[in-house]
């Protein structure tokens, strides 16, 4: 079966905007980019990914952070600022709804050796720590038995 044309410019596109991860990226520029019109651009994005372009920009953008977050020292700001996020809180808010995390979290949670190298390969990185557990609804039940604990023993 011969791939049709415009599976070529999705996949050219698409490249494009992996390369391009670190730059502000609007879809009227990707739009201009690709030759097609905004609307048009769209439909033809979500059915050859099933997801829409913003969705998957924003997804790729905060994936390329879990690195980032695992692997060096800088401010959780300046990588919000470097993908241009509005500001940390939307940063935060963005990476909790995909990752289901927070950054602060992701940055604490440590890989073992083995874990590093799935992760450096993997589409989805926070596969690793749901997989594992690490996930924020544990979490926060574990916080709850905690505070429920507390309120027990200063009654």
């Amino acid at each position: 079966m011969q791939p049709k044309y415009n599976e070529g410019v999705i996949d050219t596109l698409t490249q494009w905007i992996m390369d391009n991860l670190d730059q502000r990226l609007c879809i009227d520029d990707i739009a201009e980019k690709s030759g097609y019109s905004k609307w048009y651009l769209q439909k033809l994005f979500a059915r050859y990914h099933h997801e829409t372009l913003a969705r998957y920009i924003r997804k790729k953008k905060l994936i390329h952070c879990v690195s980032e977050l695992k692997f060096s020292k800088k401010p959780i700001i300046t990588l919000a600022i470097k993908y241009h996020f509005e500001s940390q809180q939307s940063f935060t808010r963005a990476f909790k709804q995909v990752m289901g995390c927070t950054p602060l979290y992701c940055r604490k949670r440590q890989l073992a050796p083995d874990a590093i190298a799935l992760l450096q390969q993997s589409d989805d990185p926070c596969a690793l720590c749901r997989l594992h557990g690490f996930n924020t609804k544990a979490r926060e039940k574990k916080h709850r038995t905690l505070d429920e604990i507390n309120i027990h023993v200063l009654t």
